[in-house]
């Protein structure tokens, strides 16, 4: 399974746990498993071939984002200007916690890398405006956990003298000679 496929699982037991209560939830993710094949756009997708592996490693994983919920939530609402998570469609809720977990606790995963795919399952799974709300909020929830940077110019140095001439068109003209060249 490439990360692609595995984000894509993650992204669809994600969005499940959203419409179980919490006990229910290692249940619904073992019943994800028991689907029967499906078609994804074009292609046909079979869930069986998995090894118990991958979906032991897909369960830990979204479980993992699942404890933080809370915490990602506050992230969200604490960012995301007019839109609360209630007011947000499951599915753009779901690629914003997916990515915004990535960005926070998956070393693995680059900033962008987890950007993009959000934007891309919210194009795939959400309806026409998606893929720009998730690439708005995702971008306020970066900015914001950046540290804003000062940069310090270095002092110029100058060696040499300033002189002054007189153009054509009797404008001044600042010159710098180097007296100290090599």
């Amino acid at each position: 399974m490439n990360k692609r496929e595995e984000r894509d699982h993650k992204f669809k037991l994600l969005f499940s746990t959203q419409f179980y209560p919490g006990e229910e939830i290692p249940t619904q993710m073992e019943r994800y498993f028991d689907s029967p094949d499906y078609e994804d756009g074009d292609n046909l997708i079979r869930i069986e071939k998995l090894s118990e592996e991958d979906q032991q490693e897909l369960e830990s994983a979204v479980q993992k984002i699942v404890d933080k919920i809370p915490e990602l939530d506050e992230r969200i609402n604490s960012s995301a200007e007019g839109w609360k998570t209630d007011r947000m469609t499951k599915t753009d809720l779901t690629a914003i916690r997916l990515a915004l977990y990535e960005i926070n606790y998956d070393e693995t995963v680059p900033e962008k890398v987890a950007i993009n795919e959000a934007i891309e399952l919210a194009k795939k799974y959400g309806g026409n405006e998606s893929g720009s709300f998730v690439n708005g909020v995702l971008a306020r929830l970066v900015d914001s956990t950046r540290e804003p940077k000062k940069i310090e110019k270095a002092p110029r140095k100058q060696q040499g003298e300033v002189t002054e001439k007189k153009s054509a068109e009797g404008k001044s003209v600042h010159i710098l000679i180097n007296k100290n060249k090599k």
